[in-house]
């Protein structure tokens, strides 16, 4: 689904090529979860965009594999399709502000190198990153189901394709948002998105 949504906003683009790319970088890894990470961020496979972080291209799947650079979200999703590969259970872990992945309860930070942080290190790393001064709630901790992760991901591409204005990706970007009935309060912000086709 990951790799649709950025097929969506660029056409022509075939998600196979995104099942091929996780393929290949699975096939590299050993079965646990240090190898996922150091092969997939360790060795600077994959890094987070530092300089052009609100970028477009580091929401759609098939650019953050064919450039190697993502945001959190994009690079724990990869995380977690290798992993799977492989059979490791990695699992998201949406925390206000930023993204990381967990497995048999150690947290990691794909876009900072794959750094598995240790229980008194991930806050302050957290306050750190997002600038948030309020304590973490532990109850953030939890996976994130699979939906939720998608919608992330679309709330990403709201916040910087509203701020672009280019009326041919918000058309798609409504279209998307439009499919999730949790999100139908939205149809008069859509309307404001689509003003130029009116």
């Amino acid at each position: 689904m990951a790799a649709l949504i950025g097929a969506a906003f660029e056409p022509g683009t075939d998600p196979g090529t995104v099942l091929v790319g996780l393929d290949h970088l699975a096939q590299q890894c050993e079965p646990t979860f240090e190898s996922v990470l150091h092969t997939l961020f360790g060795s600077g496979r994959l890094r987070g965009n530092t300089v052009d972080y609100g970028n477009p291209r580091n929401s759609y799947m098939h650019q953050v594999l064919a450039r190697g650079l993502g945001i959190p979200i994009t690079l724990g999703i990869c995380a977690i399709e290798v992993g799977r590969r492989v059979g490791v259970q990695v699992r998201g872990v949406g925390l206000p502000g930023h993204f990381l992945v967990t497995c048999n309860d150690r947290i990691a930070d794909p876009f900072h190198g794959g750094r598995i942080y240790e229980p008194d290190e991930l806050e302050p790393a957290w306050q750190r990153i997002t600038g948030i001064r309020t304590p973490l709630d532990r109850g953030l901790l939890q996976p994130t189901h699979t939906r939720s992760i998608l919608l992330r991901v679309l709330n990403n591409l709201k916040n910087t394709l509203v701020a672009m204005d280019d009326p041919m990706p918000l058309q798609v970007l409504a279209r998307l948002r439009g499919a999730f009935p949790e999100l139908n309060s939205e149809r008069a912000e859509h309307a404001r998105w689509l003003r130029h086709w009116n």
